[in-house]
């Protein structure tokens, strides 16, 4: 049988085919797969890179951890990681208007959560120049994180408002605040104004004069760190009074921060209570009595004391207490003063009528003495309710006496026949004998 020579040429060149097909383009389309995986990859982490520089996150500020009370401090950098990445910190730069950008390497890594203080140079501050000083970190992700406050020499980036409340008269209260932490952790500065130089604690008292006077507000200038507020109480003696419960609360300052202290407290009553009462009139002052009857206005104060409460309610008794060559014409009467409060003063008088019981033929009987009195009989506390009675007030009584006189008319025959008669006036304070 004769074989065909182009059935084996056909499978021949099918083989050949195959054979350029798999020798060639399947690799081909391998190597063409293998370049678009290492794009992939790429591209995925360019794209982790980026949501990681996106997802970075710093706070940072500048404070003062040496050197309080001088004009050369050292300066330091607190860092602070809220994110869910670490940070690696390879440098810090300090901005300063005086010294330009310092530069100090750091090779640091923060991790999530992590909180650092980091001291760097003394900054030694021109008294003449307002410098202020700033912190810049750039991480390797090519961040740019500044810190959120700047430092000044005259004045402290942030305020710490105490407010004191419910105060009491008769007491002085001390609020202290002060910076705390462990050696070589240690980081923060309070003064009281811009042109003091920052300390570690700084005070300030609270007199108040009256019960109106009972909330006070101090207002320290700090910078971030941590601290701690508190209070004292003393007496005018500068007794600390230690029986009563005092408080401290320590804070941690990165912000405008206000801290309340409640300093109610009972004390007991001040005895005496410095409500008082003057005649305004001098002791044995001379009144000229024009006719037989005459009535006589004698002015007087009430006065309160700073060192008090508001009173309510206080009862004036007025009377004359004793007459010597007169006849008194007014009873006793009493009088309601609704409320005073410290510090102020109540004027106020009472009339007294009198009647001359000598005849106008009797000159020697002429005028005579009325004595009189004040008294504060009772009161009330405004906010203790507590009742006062006369014993218990520091002058509840004023009294004085009054000269009553009248002028006698005298005629003198003198013989001269151009004026024969001479008149002229006598003042006649004699009184009658008891």
């Amino acid at each position: 049988m004769k074989k065909n020579k182009y059935g084996i040429s056909a499978i021949i060149g099918t083989v050949i085919a195959l054979t350029i097909v798999f020798a060639i383009i399947i690799p081909l389309f391998l190597y063409m797969q293998s370049l678009q995986s290492l794009f992939m990859q790429e591209a995925n982490r360019r794209l982790q890179y980026e949501l990681e520089r996106l997802n970075e996150k710093l706070e940072v500020y500048t404070t003062i951890c040496g050197g309080w009370g001088t004009s050369e401090i050292e300066v330091c950098v607190v860092i602070f990681n809220p994110g869910i990445l670490s940070v690696a910190v390879p440098a810090i730069y300090v901005e300063s208007y005086r010294y330009g950008l310092v530069r100090e390497d750091a090779n640091l890594l923060i991790v999530p959560g992590e909180r650092k203080t980091i001291a760097l140079e003394k900054i030694a501050f021109n008294p003449h120049v307002d410098d202020t000083i700033r912190v810049k970190l750039i991480t390797l992700r090519g961040n740019t994180f500044i810190s959120k406050n700047i430092l000044s020499h005259r004045q402290l980036p942030y305020t710490l408002a105490v407010v004191v409340k419910n105060m009491t008269v008769g007491y002085r209260y001390v609020v202290k605040a002060e910076v705390i932490g462990e050696e070589g952790n240690r980081y923060g500065c309070i003064s009281r104004d811009i042109e003091q130089v920052c300390e570690v604690q700084a005070t300030h008292e609270f007199i108040p004069q009256t019960f109106t006077d009972r909330d006070g507000i101090i207002v320290f200038m700090v910078a971030p760190g941590n601290y701690t507020t508190s209070y004292q109480i003393y007496d005018f003696d500068a007794n600390e009074v230690t029986q009563i419960e005092t408080k401290q609360i320590e804070i941690e300052i990165f912000d405008d921060i206000v801290v309340r202290f409640d300093v109610t407290h009972s004390v007991p009553p001040l005895t005496p209570i410095p409500l008082r009462v003057y005649s305004l009139l001098p002791n044995n002052t001379v009144i000229i009595l024009e006719s037989g009857t005459m009535t006589i206005r004698i002015p007087y104060m009430i006065s309160l004391g700073n060192q008090s409460e508001p009173l309510r309610e206080i009862t004036i008794e007025i009377c004359p207490t004793g007459t010597r060559g007169l006849q008194p014409g007014t009873d006793v009467i009493s009088k309601k003063i609704t409320r005073i409060v410290p510090g102020e003063s109540i004027l106020d008088y009472y009339e007294i009528t009198v009647t001359d019981d000598a005849e106008p033929q009797e000159p020697e009987k002429y005028g005579g003495i009325i004595e009189y009195q004040v008294k504060i009989l009772d009161a009330k506390g405004e906010y203790t309710s507590i009742e006062y009675s006369g014993e218990d007030l520091e002058r509840s009584i004023a009294q004085g006496s009054i000269q009553i006189c009248r002028l006698y008319q005298i005629s003198q025959d003198t013989g001269d026949p151009e004026q024969p008669t001479l008149t002229y006036y006598q003042l006649v304070c004699e009184s009658p004998e008891e």
